[in-house]
């Protein structure tokens, strides 16, 4: 089934993904404004919730593009809700390359949103001058044809093709050359399929897939040992095996960091950035003791419901605990830029200052997290960015303290491995 089959534009669809892309544009989180929009627009249908989350999710994804294209329009500079109106229209035909006058229908007052300021002879006019995708990408061919002129930066006309920050696509050209970078922005652009995590204690991989396929899900084995991938998550949450706790939600680039921690059945872990306890879960169903900890309370709330449906014990740290243990997992803060394709707005996020913020604090989580290891222990760290300054980097700047080895590091690339782009490495500390 085609992605826009499996959406309902109604006018209250199109009204929800209207507010979250309000909300998006005063600074507020995608995940916080589309989890609000849907709240307030009441009953809708999955269609219709669908078309409000893909909407929301693709404008945030393809905000400079939508931008670009509107400057090229000379679209009026309006309030905040005629702004999250025009940036809908802009990311319908600059970016999709969709039939003018079907997303004007949809637009068209009385609905779906008012007040608001801007008529409908001005958004048609605005969409006639909207520049459309063509072969370099969204809003590049003008809306009598022929191509706009690209930018002469590299980075910047990188950057302008797959609606990233400039910096964000130098420090990739940087990384991978720029065949590679195209590439791995290109593949963050895209919808995340959902992969699920297998409890290996309670059932195989065939044995959920069965159920899976009973229940009406269709999915298919991961490149991890334990993944699924899930085609379609329509009617997932209902099915037995989730009911059930045989399977959690997990990024095959998490499930990866897992298995470099190399856990063994009775070894203390303490998972240090453990967030909603997805890894720290992981940890338990390989038979490890697991003490997991977060700096956010309310985060951490949610892993003693998740443990009871897989039937694991994990335990919940308030504060940082002493001691020390057989391993410990630190799954820093960071940039987010290997996750795009789940959280397509930290994007926006990324700059120079944020950098150097989260660099200060990787280094500082990172030697708290050594100093719990015992000697001869295991020190895992993770980030799901692709950048070195949070990764590569961070762990030289332990090495160079002394005190540990490095035994192994990893990358995982949106466009090589399936899922996130992650950063891991784990290290022994001396004896």
């Amino acid at each position: 089934m085609a992605p826009q089959a499996r959406e309902l534009r109604s006018r209250r669809a199109v009204a929800a993904a209207l507010a979250a892309i309000e909300d998006l544009g005063e600074g507020r989180p995608l995940r916080l404004a589309l989890s609000h929009a849907l709240a307030r627009a009441g009953k809708l249908g999955p269609r219709e919730r669908r078309h409000a989350a893909v909407a929301a999710r693709g404008v945030a994804r393809w905000l400079r593009s939508c931008d670009v294209a509107l400057a090229a329009a000379r679209a009026p500079q309006s309030l905040p809700a005629d702004r999250a109106l025009l940036r809908y229209l802009a990311w319908r035909l600059a970016v999709l390359g969709e039939d003018e006058a079907a997303a004007l229908r949809d637009l068209a007052l009385p609905g779906p949103r008012r007040p608001r300021a801007i008529s409908d002879p001005k958004l048609a006019e605005v969409a006639r001058a909207l520049p459309r995708p063509g072969p370099r990408g969204p809003a590049t061919v003008r809306p009598g044809g022929g191509e706009l002129a690209p930018a002469r930066d590299p980075a910047v006309a990188l950057a302008l093709r797959y609606s990233v920050p400039d910096l964000l696509a130098a420090k990739l050209l940087g990384q991978l050359g720029p065949d590679e970078a195209a590439a791995c922005l290109a593949a963050m652009n895209e919808e995340p399929r959902l992969a699920l995590r297998v409890h290996a204690a309670r059932a195989t991989r065939d044995e959920v897939l069965a159920a899976l396929a009973a229940a009406g899900v269709a999915a298919s084995p991961g490149e991890e040992p334990l993944a699924i991938q899930v085609e379609d998550r329509a009617g997932l949450f209902d099915a037995p095996p989730f009911r059930a706790g045989l399977v959690e939600v997990q990024d095959e680039g998490s499930q990866a960091v897992v298995v470099a921690c190399r856990a063994a059945r009775g070894e203390r872990w303490l998972d240090l950035c453990a967030g909603s306890g997805g890894k720290a879960l992981a940890l338990a169903a390989l038979g490890a003791r697991v003490t997991a900890h977060d700096a956010s309370a309310r985060r951490l709330a949610e892993l003693p419901r998740r443990a009871r449906r897989a039937r694991l014990e994990v335990e919940v740290a308030p504060e940082p605990p002493a001691g020390t243990f057989d391993g410990v997992l630190v799954d820093a803060p960071c940039s987010g830029s290997g996750a795009l394709q789940r959280e397509p707005d930290a994007r926006w996020r990324i700059d120079e200052a944020a950098l150097r913020w989260l660099a200060a604090a990787q280094d500082e989580v990172l030697r708290a997290g050594a100093a719990r290891v015992r000697p001869g222990g295991a020190l895992v760290y993770a980030t799901c960015s692709l950048l070195r300054e949070e990764g590569e980097d961070r762990v030289a700047a332990l090495l160079a303290r002394g005190g540990f080895a490095l035994e192994e590091e990893g990358r995982r690339w949106p466009h090589r491995d399936p899922g996130g782009g992650f950063y891991w490495a784990r290290l022994r500390r001396a004896r």
